[in-house]
């Protein structure tokens, strides 16, 4: 994104039929409870990818009809890939008898198992549209501050995270529109300089900030709360916006 440019963030991949869109959508499947929009997402997805223990939560949560919507199968998944450290053997084999590819990646210990889906989702078709990953914010507080870090590192992308009832992206610096989904995102969201210190100016929300600074240890802007239907967020650093999430 160019100096000046005004970057839009929806969230369509909510609701949107892959096939509608004339950019593709990745899905990832992280190894942590997995919350219900992901059935929805993962069927309409055009790139399906399980890292690790996720081909667990596959099997395991989504796998049966009874967790699909209209009672339609699950797609199985175009690839798992990590350090195979976590999923079963019997669900390994399944995936494996069914043609899944399965890829050991495990010689590569400088990155998770995110980034390694990722860099997949990234390297395979056509350059997604938004690549969401399931499961992202739930157990070890390390794995979470890690796919938080996802987040700057792939901030070229749009990488959504899911789970436990929040979706959080990454708002770079400069001026962003946030637009999000009326049903299904809100009211409570916040917006959190992970990387350091920022100032910023906001509009839609119900404590909006005038070039206001923000930093770890001093002022947040945490359980705030949607007013309007788009957030215009003005900053000069990157920034996590986090949203609850009713699916």
């Amino acid at each position: 994104m160019g100096a000046g440019q005004t970057r839009v963030l929806t969230s369509t991949f909510l609701e949107e039929d892959a096939a509608s869109s004339d950019r593709p959508l990745a899905a990832v499947l992280l190894n942590w409870t997995l919350p219900s929009l992901a059935a929805r997402v993962w069927q309409r997805a055009t790139l399906r990818i399980c890292a690790d223990g996720g081909a667990n939560r596959l099997y395991d949560e989504l796998r049966g009809p009874s967790h699909a919507s209209d009672s339609a199968p699950m797609p199985l998944p175009h690839a798992i890939i990590g350090d195979l450290d976590s999923i079963r053997p019997e669900v390994a084999a399944y995936y494996h008898d069914a043609g899944v590819a399965i890829t050991d990646l495990s010689h590569d210990q400088d990155s998770t198992d995110l980034q390694k889906c990722v860099d997949y989702a990234a390297a395979h078709g056509c350059r997604p549209q938004h690549i969401v990953a399931f499961g992202a914010h739930g157990g070890r507080l390390d794995h979470i501050l890690s796919n938080l870090g996802c987040l700057y590192r792939y901030r070229h992308l749009s990488l959504v995270l899911m789970g436990e009832g929040n979706i959080t992206r990454l708002v770079p610096r400069g001026r962003t529109i946030v637009r999000p989904h009326a049903d299904l995102e809100g009211p409570a969201c916040g917006l959190v300089p992970l990387a350091g210190p920022a100032r910023a100016s906001t509009q839609g929300l119900k404590w909006d900030m005038d070039d206001t600074e923000m930093r770890m240890g001093g002022l947040l802007s945490t359980s705030n709360i949607l007013e309007a239907e788009e957030v215009v967020v003005e900053s000069d650093s990157d920034l996590i916006w986090t949203v609850q999430c009713k699916g």
